[in-house]
């Protein structure tokens, strides 16, 4: 790692830091220039060279950053002065948090940095699996977060193992469970396990998969000690074939085999440890076993990675807490390698070094239109996760990271989105009334508004409008002609809206509040004027 790679990782930061800041304040209008940002918690004002607009805040800018005190002639500023500007002001704002919340968040932003450094140093693509290469080169992250790369229990042997930004692979390790010990539900056909490894299993017993990282944490804890002391569980070590982890670091994926493990993963990463919990884990098989029944009738080129079901221990036997350490999430892998695989939407969207062009925009370029593009890119994309609210009351959380695209020339053939923990569902179809899948229709609709729109089209958007030449407000037009054709009262609602709903990641991380996100309105583009 070089000075030039912590350099690009800090600049990085602080645009994703500023543009939180400045849309989760509602300071939505800016023009390119000199921004000049008044400072409430102390006298004068940051002061930023902005070089690229963006309709929905995705800007970019200029180094450095100024600060301006009364009386005195402006000052250019480092990279801990900037992170120590705002958040001071995000303290004022908000009117919470003291030095030591303040102080907690910059370190997380200081570890969020020091990975992308990392990841910025290596660059380990791989090339010869697209669909792999596209996970595993989302270095930068979530545009509007102060930590998008934070990874709290990783150390830094563990990043060259299990980090995907560094083209990690690895081969999974595996527990062999009594029946007795065993809790699982199964909603779609689909393989526990790779036979060579099944061949492993000790008679009377069900094999468990575990990424190596949690199975060292669990083997260390005194009641998973007790249990292999009492035969009903056996750490086997690591069998079968490598996986290779996903933009999520925890969802990990054989080519070869049918099925993809979300394994849970004791490691703060970005806002909360991922652990699987019994409400997660029954939220996305309710919601599997109603979209396995509705799914041939959506429309074409629109599809949905099913979880066929789960595994873990059983919590009324070891606690609801060490059954989440265990807990295994099972999802349909369309992942076969090869050019016709689907390639995950974030990847596709990320900038390379020094502002190279993301690799969707040589998909538009090799295709020849971006306009023409934008369409076919809708009528499989958005259009179809708007019908089937519409229709159906199935609201995906189709952010960036959870939809997969696959190409053809250039030309967009199919979408998919992923994992159903995110789902809300605004209508009972034949779930118990107490199912965490249901969520209120309002709530369902605004989930669907910001993950679809806000998150994954405008910042599609932003990328074909930056790189492409194509200017972003004839962009957000061609959206709207395109949603203007379908015949129903949500989107009609979403055309006529002022605002959109926008997740305030900065001020949630600020208040600890990961599970339950602010959200915030920002202008609405898709709005005629």
């Amino acid at each position: 790692m070089t000075d030039d790679h912590l350099a690009a990782a800090r600049r990085a930061a602080r645009q994703r830091l500023l543009n939180s800041f400045l849309r989760e304040t509602g300071r939505h209008t800016v023009s390119e220039g000199e921004l000049r940002i008044p400072l409430t918690a102390a006298p004068g004002a940051l002061v930023v060279q902005l070089c690229h607009r963006s309709i929905l805040g995705q800007h970019t800018y200029a180094d450095p950053a100024f600060r301006e005190c009364p009386g005195r002639p402006r000052v250019p500023i480092g990279h801990a002065e900037f992170v120590a500007t705002l958040l001071d002001e995000v303290a004022a704002v908000t009117g919470r948090g003291g030095a030591r919340r303040k102080a907690e968040l910059a370190a997380q932003i200081g570890n969020s940095v020091a990975h992308v450094a990392r990841y910025l140093a290596d660059r380990a693509g791989r090339k010869d699996d697209p669909a792999r290469n596209a996970e595993q080169n989302v270095l930068l992250g979530h545009p509007f977060h102060p930590t998008p790369k934070s990874a709290e229990g990783f150390g830094a042997r563990d990043l060259t193992r299990y980090a995907p930004e560094l083209g990690a692979s690895f081969v999974p390790h595996y527990f062999a469970v009594t029946p007795r010990l065993l809790a699982g539900r199964r909603v779609a056909p689909g393989c526990w396990v790779p036979e060579r490894v099944a061949a492993h299993c000790p008679t009377g017993y069900r094999l468990l998969p575990a990424h190596p990282w949690q199975a060292g944490y669990l083997e260390q804890r005194a009641e998973v000690v007790e249990l292999i002391t009492g035969g009903e569980l056996i750490a086997l070590g690591p069998l079968g074939e490598p996986v290779y982890p996903t933009s999520s670091v925890r969802t990990v994926c054989d080519p070869g085999f049918p099925t993809c493990w979300k394994l849970p993963l004791h490691v703060r990463i970005t806002n909360f440890v991922r652990n699987n919990p019994a409400e997660h884990l029954r939220r996305a098989t309710d919601a599997a076993q109603v979209i396995a029944r509705l799914r041939d009738r959506w429309p074409a080129g629109f599809g949905v990675l099913l979880e066929t079901g789960y595994r873990t221990l059983d919590p009324e036997i070891v606690g609801g807490e060490l059954a989440a350490e265990f807990a295994v999430l099972y999802r349909d892998n369309p992942c076969t390698g090869g050019a016709g695989s689907p390639r995950v939407l974030a990847g596709l969207l990320e900038e390379g070094p020094r502002g190279a062009e993301p690799e969707l925009v040589r998909c538009v370029a090799e295709a020849g239109d971006v306009l023409a593009w934008l369409r076919r890119y809708l009528r499989i994309s958005l259009l179809p996760l708007l019908t089937v609210f519409a229709t159906d009351g199935v609201s995906f959380e189709a952010h960036v990271q959870n939809s997969l695209l696959a190409t053809e020339r250039g030309w967009p053939v199919r979408f998919w989105v992923r994992d159903l923990e995110g789902v809300s569902l605004s209508e009972r179809h034949d779930l118990a009334a107490d199912s965490p899948a249901l969520y209120s229709p309002a709530e369902a609709w605004c989930r669907l508004r910001y993950h679809a729109v806000t998150n994954q089209l405008g910042h599609v958007l932003h990328v074909l409008g930056r790189y492409t030449g194509a200017a972003e407000e004839r962009l957000w037009a061609v959206a709207r002609e395109e949603l203007a054709g379908l015949p129903y009262a949500c989107v009609a609602e979403l055309l006529r809206a002022p605002s959109l709903p926008a997740k305030a990641n900065l001020l949630s991380r600020f208040a600890d509040r990961s599970e339950r996100p602010l959200f915030v309105d920002v202008p609405n583009p898709l709005r005629e004027a």
